[in-house]
Formats: C-alpha cells, sequence, structure tokens
C-alpha cells in the first residue's frame, strides 16, 4: 500500500492520534489529513470516539461484588456457547440426550436457571420458485474452502462488527451517493483491488454511499444498501483475506454461497474471482441468498 494513501493513512490513525509515530510518519499523515476531508472526518471521529472512552473510563468504578457478578455471568454464557456448540455438533438423538444432560448440569452450578431453547440451525430452506435457492452441499469452488466451525466463527464475527459499527453506532458514510460508478470510482485509490459496486435485479435494493473498512488486517469496501427502509450491509474484500465460510451452502444465481444467522442478523458470503462478497442484514438468511445470487 503506498505510503500517504488513504488507505495507509487510515490504518495509521490510531498510533497518529496517540502520538506513537515518529515525526516523518506523522507528518505525512497531518500532511495527507489537511488535503483530504474524509480521512480528516474519520480522524476527528476516532479522536472524539477515544475521548469518549476516556470519560467513561474516569467514572467512579462499580462495586466489587458487581463487576464479580459480570464476571460470572459472562462465563456463564461463554460456557452456555460452548454447550450449543457441542449439541450441534453431535445431531439426532444423540444431539437431544446430550442436551438435556448439559441443561441439567448447567442448572446446578451457582446460579440456577431454567432449561434454554436452542435454535433448530439444520432446518433447510425451502426453494421460492424461479430465481430461488437451494440448499445445497456442493464441493467448494477452487481456492474458497467452507471454513470450520472455528474459521466460519471468526468470519461472522467480523461481518457482524462491521454491520453493526455502520448500522447500530451510525457510523457516517465517507460517500453518500446512489450512483454505483461514482462508489466504485471513489474506492480505486483506497483498496487495493477493483470493483464494481454490486447491482440487484430486484428494483426495491437501494444504494446509500460506502466507507473504507477491514476485514481482518485487509482493507475492504464498505457499502450500505437499504431493502423498503431496512440496512443492508455489503463488504467487499480481496479472496485471500482468510478464511471464509457460513453454517449452511447454497445454489443461488448459478454461485455457491455461504450463509447463517447469528440473532438478530444474517449473512451471506460468496467468491466472484479474487473478491469475496458478503451481505449482512436483519433479513431473513434466505433473502440475503436470492440477493447474493442476483449479483452480476
Amino acid at each position: 500500500m503506498e505510503t500517504g494513501s488513504c488507505g495507509w493513512v487510515r490504518r495509521f490513525l490510531g498510533p497518529w492520534k496517540d502520538g506513537e509515530l515518529d515525526p516523518a510518519d506523522a507528518a505525512r499523515v497531518e500532511a495527507h489529513l489537511a488535503g483530504c476531508p474524509a480521512c480528516a472526518a474519520q480522524a476527528r471521529f476516532e479522536k472524539w470516539f477515544a475521548g469518549e472512552v476516556q470519560r467513561l473510563a474516569d467514572r467512579p468504578r462499580a462495586p466489587e461484588r458487581l463487576a464479580q457478578r459480570v464476571s460470572f455471568e459472562l462465563r456463564r454464557a461463554q460456557r452456555a456457547r460452548r454447550v450449543r456448540r457441542a449439541v450441534w455438533a453431535v445431531g439426532g438423538a444423540a444431539a437431544a440426550a446430550a442436551l438435556a444432560l448439559l441443561v441439567v448440569l448447567l442448572a446446578r452450578g451457582p446460579v440456577a436457571s431454567g432449561p434454554g431453547s436452542v435454535a433448530d440451525r439444520s432446518a433447510a430452506a425451502q426453494p421460492s420458485g424461479a430465481g430461488g435457492v437451494a440448499p445445497s452441499a456442493p464441493p467448494a469452488p477452487p481456492g474458497f474452502r467452507l471454513a470450520t466451525q472455528a474459521d466460519g466463527d471468526w468470519f461472522a464475527a467480523e461481518l457482524l462488527d462491521r454491520h453493526d459499527r455502520a448500522v447500530r453506532r451510525a457510523l457516517p458514510l465517507e460517500l453518500s451517493t446512489a450512483d454505483g460508478n461514482a462508489v466504485s470510482g471513489w474506492f480505486e485509490d483506497k483498496v487495493p483491488f477493483r470493483f464494481r459496486a454490486p447491482r440487484f435485479a430486484d428494483p426495491r435494493v437501494r444504494l446509500r454511499g460506502g466507507r473504507l473498512t477491514h476485514l481482518g488486517d485487509r482493507d475492504a469496501a464498505y457499502l450500505a444498501y437499504e431493502l423498503q427502509g431496512r440496512p443492508l450491509s455489503v463488504l467487499v474484500v480481496r479472496g485471500d483475506a482468510g478464511p471464509v465460510g457460513g453454517e449452511r451452502a447454497y445454489d443461488a444465481g448459478g454461485r455457491t454461497v455461504f450463509a447463517g444467522r447469528r440473532e438478530p442478523v444474517s449473512y451471506a458470503a460468496f467468491r466472484d474471482g479474487d473478491l469475496v462478497y458478503a451481505l449482512v442484514s436483519d433479513l431473513p438468511e434466505t433473502t440475503l441468498v436470492e440477493l447474493a445470487g442476483q449479483i452480476r
């Protein structure tokens, strides 16, 4: 990545803000910020956010007893997630037996709790007629593998975090426009790949703009869409940016789409050449798969 470019500056905004860059690099960052309104806006946001974190950190600490209680609840939630993963891995009657036993064991912990329900993650999606989707288990295309459970957790967590930052935390778009060509052109000197802003066959899907983001340690393009008032995040990244997968595989629009759901949102991802496209929204999983199949 070229020194002094938008991508380079965004990567080092944090160290620059904290005074950790050497004078030469700090001067490059400041020179770029003086001439780039988008990066300057991001720098102002980072400083504001750091100030808010510090302000909250300076508040009086919670009582030690409350801190211990919160820590215990977090550990119990992590243990419950491990239980659910183990049950999902077993399947069938063995899963039901394991669930019953593990719920009993959990109920004997320091704080008793009622049995929780586990969503059926193996329910097959229903085809929706012409242009619909159907679950499948085809071999992954060359260079694109279905991730393991751990890999899928990482990838899904990254996608959901970017969606959460942009939608729930209302991060500002660096470019606001419904012009797909303008969005594609804006990213040309900001990410190490070229792409065309996705166009959907469904005319209700509307482009709102984009911003620079990352998945793992790789620069990525974040595009904001809307479908009947519901936010739809589309992320584009180089295909070698790490493991890509999902909980289920589908055939949609002539391509293999990997998808899953982490309440309250769904995600779907597929490979197109050397790029990976990922969609995230609170729409149903199969709706995202259909939309992924429409992208050309």
